[in-house]
């Protein structure tokens, strides 16, 4: 038994702690353990106690009749790390600590006594979930670690679903909602010991949890976490998250266009794309989500797809509105579809997709049976949503039994599409008939609203192909160290040019009198740019002079520029002035990396030049990247109807673009200890088969690169 199941389904345990006082910790972990099925092997522990709720306390963990796998420790911050080194001692692998009072005080005692509980754990292998925390529901072994009064019964309650949540708040709301679906809950408060990405491996291997729900403030192991999630990918097993607590702040410095447009949220959301991570912005829509993901168990439309049929025309608006807006494809109907439809629907009402069934067509069972049906047979139509309540002020209406018996009669047959009752507002939902629905693996959504948002996602869950995606991160082997230092543009380019991306021809003049040798070798017009590693943004210092028609232009260039460059940072390294053949214009694009100190290197895309930072039209992806990759990238900007060819243009040669984004990352990847940033902007795209050419490059390192 390994330590984490020892910790995740205990086959003995002991509270510490353990009163009788009505709201405290002690009283209602004591009362929640007895409620476990391993209750015969529950141990009370009170140094002043003979008895508690009926049962024997004993004085300390030496006294117990075994070496238990789990403890429960109830009692103030100051005495925990003395009970853990004892049951440490004793062999014990797994504990709760509920207390607060340690490192989320931010004084220096706290900090203390968390990092003496770490070097504790570590001593003696022990998991240990907290401080700071309500604990641990394990609904599948039927075992309550719970410090907080909670109304789930383990002998009802269905399961499915795996909750971690950095927050005790609303790991208490979520388990208390009786609806939902719960195979384990953990509230891991500060997490330092036993951490999320461990847990959540636990869950994804676990093969009683369909379906994972985040609550999740940050990570501490970028490799664990992503491990997790590449496991998860493989399984089609989703992971549903609500990410909160993102700072930007950390963009602010940035020396490149990239660094400032990534940040730690782009970071976040780039690794979630990478891996099919279901992402929502709301407790609602977790829920929501995350249940709607454990009815269905695995049957999940098999395309990405949906059919509507509503109630009457109003909701049908509705249904078509909220669909366009979250992205829910409605697909035209195959006429063999249609022509099916029109046998069981009145003469005055129109077969398409959504369709206003109207009240009539609602109360014969067989028709809706029929309509439904066909509907699913569509081979555009993975899913059918079915507008409907489940409840109202004098009970269920008629109309709405007669839709859940013919959906119930669906769902029974062999290659059945995925079924859902989606309510147009929120409200209370028919007890008996929501648990005959789901029975039957078919989710009663949430209010409209949070409902097609769902089902967008879950669209996207449908399409997601983790055997095209490298499913790979480059966390840095440590933490990269050292003062950043900019490379010098003629530096950067040539770094680029080994890796096979194209640059324009270029020269460097040092001084004054190199500038005719350097054009003579060149076709005018040329670019002249000043070449330093502290002016990183060479046109606000009037570093940069274009179209360049001859040598004698090219000497008064090169005087303005260093004039211009010595007036705004008087200080700065110049180390003469680059010249380079100008390209011919093509679309402007910018290819960067920024490193996050957890994830390691990401690569962004996005429109370049000057409008970068003006649109911040730019899509992230952890590195490594490969093509298929690459490409999905561009096809989340708004400008990529550019690249395809817009309005009479023609396509640009987006296998150049890609090229020349796989290079990036993997010279990102080859250098993840010590890369900070890297900017080519801009990146000029050619028509189809014409090449990418990078005008201007940028690379940031460490001090000790």
């Amino acid at each position: 038994m390994t330590d984490i199941e020892r910790l995740m389904n205990p086959r003995s345990m002991a509270v510490i702690g353990v009163t009788d006082k009505e709201g405290s910790f002690g009283q209602r972990s004591g009362a929640n353990a007895l409620k476990s099925h391993i209750r015969d092997r529950v141990y009370f522990v009170h140094p002043r106690r003979e008895s508690c709720m009926g049962k024997k306390c004993y004085k300390d963990l030496k006294e117990l009749p075994e070496v238990v796998d789990c403890i429960l420790i109830c009692t103030p911050a100051s005495t925990v790390n003395s009970i853990l080194r004892e049951a440490g001692e004793l062999g014990v692998k797994g504990a709760v600590v509920y207390a607060s009072g340690f490192s989320e005080d931010h004084t220096p005692e706290g900090i203390a006594m968390e990092k003496e509980m770490e070097d504790i754990a570590r001593t003696y292998d022990m998991k240990v979930v907290g401080p700071n925390c309500l604990g641990i529901i394990n609904n599948v072994n039927k075992i309550m670690m719970w410090g907080l009064g909670a109304l789930i019964d383990l002998n009802t309650r269905p399961t499915g679903i795996g909750i971690i949540a950095q927050s005790g708040f609303i790991a208490a709301n979520i388990v208390q909602l009786e609806q939902f679906n719960i195979s384990y809950a953990v509230s891991t408060g500060n997490g330092n010991c036993f951490t999320l990405d461990e847990c959540l491996e636990y869950l994804v291997d676990n093969d009683n949890v369909k379906v994972c729900a985040l609550y999740l403030e940050g990570i501490k192991d970028a490799s664990t976490f992503c491990r997790a999630l590449e496991k998860a990918a493989k399984k089609r097993k989703p992971v549903i998250v609500l990410k909160s607590g993102v700072s930007e702040k950390g963009a602010k410095s940035a020396a490149s266009h990239t660094g400032n447009l990534a940040g730690s949220a782009g970071t976040y959301r780039a690794v979630f794309k990478k891996y099919g991570v279901v992402t929502v912005d709301s407790l609602e829509e977790l829920l929501c989500t995350a249940q709607m993901y454990s009815v269905l168990n695995g049957r999940l439309p098999k395309v990405n797809g949906f059919a509507g049929i509503n109630f009457s025309g109003g909701e049908n608006t509705i249904c078509a509105d909220l669909c366009e807006k979250y992205h829910v494809k409605l697909p035209d109907l195959e006429e063999s579809t249609l022509k099916e439809i029109r046998n069981y629907i009145p003469p005055f009402a129109a077969a398409k997709n959504p369709l206003d069934g109207t009240t009539s067509l609602f109360t014969d069972r067989e028709k809706v049976y029929n309509v439904i049906k066909a509907m699913g047979e569509d081979p555009e139509v993975g899913g059918v949503l079915v507008g409907m309540n489940v409840a109202g002020p004098g009970g269920v209406p008629q109309k709405e039994i007669t839709s859940m018996e013919a959906m119930i009669q669906i769902s029974e047959m062999e290659n059945a599409p995925a079924l859902f009752a989606v309510p147009s507002y929120e409200g209370d939902r028919d007890k008996a008939w929501r648990e005959k629905l789901e029975s039957h693996g078919i989710p009663v959504m949430s209010s409209a609203e949070t409902a097609y948002k769902a089902l967008g996602k879950l669209g996207e869950f449908v399409e997601f192909q983790w055997e095209k995606s490298t499913l790979a991160i480059s966390a840095p082997d440590k933490a990269p160290s050292g003062e950043k230092s900019a490379m010098t543009e003629w530096d950067s380019k040539l770094e680029i040019q080994r890796l096979g991306i194209p640059i324009p021809a270029q020269g460097i003049a040092a001084v004054r009198e190199d500038v005719p040798k350097v054009v003579g070798r060149m076709k005018f017009p040329v670019a002249m740019k000043v070449n330093s590693p502290d002016i990183l943004h060479k046109t606000d210092a009037g570093g940069v002079r274009l179209n360049v028609k001859s040598s004698e232009e090219a000497m008064e260039a090169f005087d303005s520029i260093l004039a211009n460059c010595r007036r705004y940072m008087p200080d700065a390294r110049l180390d003469g002035i680059i010249i380079q053949e100008m390209a011919s214009p093509g679309l402007e694009m910018i290819i960067g990396v920024t490193n996050d100190p957890q994830f390691g290197p990401v690569l962004l895309a996005g429109l370049g030049g000057i409008f970068v930072e003006i649109f911040k039209d730019v899509a992230l992806c952890p590195c490594p990247v490969n093509t298929y990759e690459a490409l999905e990238m561009l096809r989340q900007l708004k400008a990529y109807k550019m690249l395809e060819g817009y309005r009479g243009s023609r396509p640009c040669d987006l296998k150049a673009l890609t090229d020349i984004m796989v290079k990036v990352s993997q010279y990102a990847l080859e250098h993840k200890n010590t890369i900070a940033e890297m900017d080519l902007n801009p990146v000029f795209v050619y028509e189809e088969g014409m090449g990418a050419i990078a005008i201007d490059a940028l690379i940031v390192a460490y001090g000790d690169r």
